[in-house]
């Protein structure tokens, strides 16, 4: 395993200091599935203090040192180190009452979540936990007693169908069985976490499998999941974003009780503003015709647009009407960038009306969009000339119609 000069570096500085130092986690997991790691955490025998006085040449952080982590800058890399420990009385379903600074690797190892998160490299690969052997056979597996580990953090329940579903593995029957046994603590546990663990879980390859097997568990948190949901996933699959996914998921729910699941979730604005936009315009009825499409983007984004005629493709029962979009999307993807499409792109504005004599209201607002529909159909050009001379001549101001009287 090739590590980053920063952390070879940091390993090489506790050691030298007379400290016992090891990778632990996720990064020894991606490298030994042929995946680019990005993160490297550090565990050790040292203190919180002994690690401060290793790195004292160095920026630190000590936000988590209560804990035992110090996050160390070296080399224009963050570094979390953290001091081997055990964890007892968890009080709030997720922080320890009492932190004990362990001496030894195996106790530091007990305290983990899964076997396949706590393989170890320094010079070489160090397993204590059977998590090479769950990693090639494809199993999530928790260490020690599942369901002492749920209760210490029930969020592991949801990274448990997270990892099943991102790295394609089958949860182990044991883990299984605690996972259904005790889904109700995730009541327990923050909108902000759920919602960082079931967004990773439904951008995973195997997400589809994982929430059809675990469906008792999703609706803890999703109540609001339709019930023919699995129907969906032939969809489903078609898209990677989020958002799509999130749409296709719920593709036929109510907008308004989809908005407020995706709130409760605290999904952002922009995510439950482009889901509900898909529900509430699945139906809507779009001709592969491009003036046509023009006006429809008068007021709607042409991202939204594609992202919607994409999911009606995708939920089409047809060859003819899967082809009729394919024309749509043709459309929507060679438009003119420059072509006027929006109030703001015209060359006049209610400023100019106002001088012309017309007087301020919903009047401004209904010549202003019966010239953009003009110009969008090819009958006025964008000119600012023109455009005030049309509505001279078809729509006079009323003092001037009394002037020429």
């Amino acid at each position: 395993m090739k590590l980053p000069k920063a952390v070879q570096l940091a390993l090489q500085l506790l050691e030298e200091a007379g400290y016992e130092a090891v990778v632990v986690g996720g990064a020894v997991r991606d490298y030994l599935l042929g995946k680019e790691a990005s993160d490297y955490d550090i565990s050790t025998n040292a203190r919180p203090e002994e690690v401060k006085e290793v790195f004292k040449d160095y920026h630190t952080l000590d936000i988590g040192i209560k804990h035992g982590t110090v996050t160390v800058f070296i080399k224009g890399r963050q570094i979390e180190i953290t001091t081997y420990r055990s964890e007892k009385d968890y009080e709030d379903f997720r922080h320890p009452k009492e932190v004990v600074f362990e001496k030894s690797l195996e106790a530091d190892l007990e305290r983990r979540d899964f076997t396949v998160n706590a393989i170890c490299y320094n010079r070489g690969l160090i397993d204590k936990v059977g998590g090479i052997a769950d990693l090639e056979a494809g199993l999530i597996r928790a260490i020690g007693d599942p369901v002492l580990r749920f209760k210490e953090d029930p969020l592991r329940i949801l990274r448990a169908l997270r990892f099943a579903a991102t790295l394609d593995f089958r949860i182990e029957a044991g883990t299984k069985a605690g996972i259904f046994r005790e889904k109700e603590l995730l009541r327990k546990v923050s909108n902000e976490r759920i919602n960082l663990e079931f967004s990773k879980l439904l951008l995973g390859s195997s997400a589809p499998s994982v929430l059809s097997e675990y469906e008792a568990v999703i609706r803890v948190f999703l109540p609001e999941l339709p019930a023919d949901y699995r129907n969906l996933f032939f969809a489903f699959r078609e898209f990677s974003e989020l958002t799509s996914r999130i749409a296709a998921l719920l593709w036929g729910m109510d907008p308004l009780q989809a908005e407020a699941a995706l709130k409760r979730l605290k999904y952002s604005k922009r995510e439950v503003g482009r889901v509900v936009f898909l529900l509430e315009n699945k139906d809507l009825t779009i001709k592969a015709d491009e003036i046509e499409i023009g006006k429809l983007l008068k007021d709607k984004e042409l991202g939204d647009l594609r992202k919607l005629v994409e999911m009606q493709k995708a939920f089409s029962v047809s060859q003819a009407e899967t082809d009729r979009f394919e024309r749509i999307l043709s459309i929507l993807y060679n438009l003119d960038p420059n072509k006027c499409l929006r109030l703001k792109d015209l060359a006049v504005s209610g400023r100019d009306l106002l001088a012309m004599g017309y007087p301020e209201g919903a009047g401004i607002r209904i010549l202003l969009d019966e010239l953009l529909d003009l110009v969008i159909e090819g009958k006025l050009d964008n000119e600012k000339e023109e455009l005030l001379g049309y509505l001279e001549k078809k729509h006079p101001p009323q003092g001037k119609m009394l002037a020429k009287r």
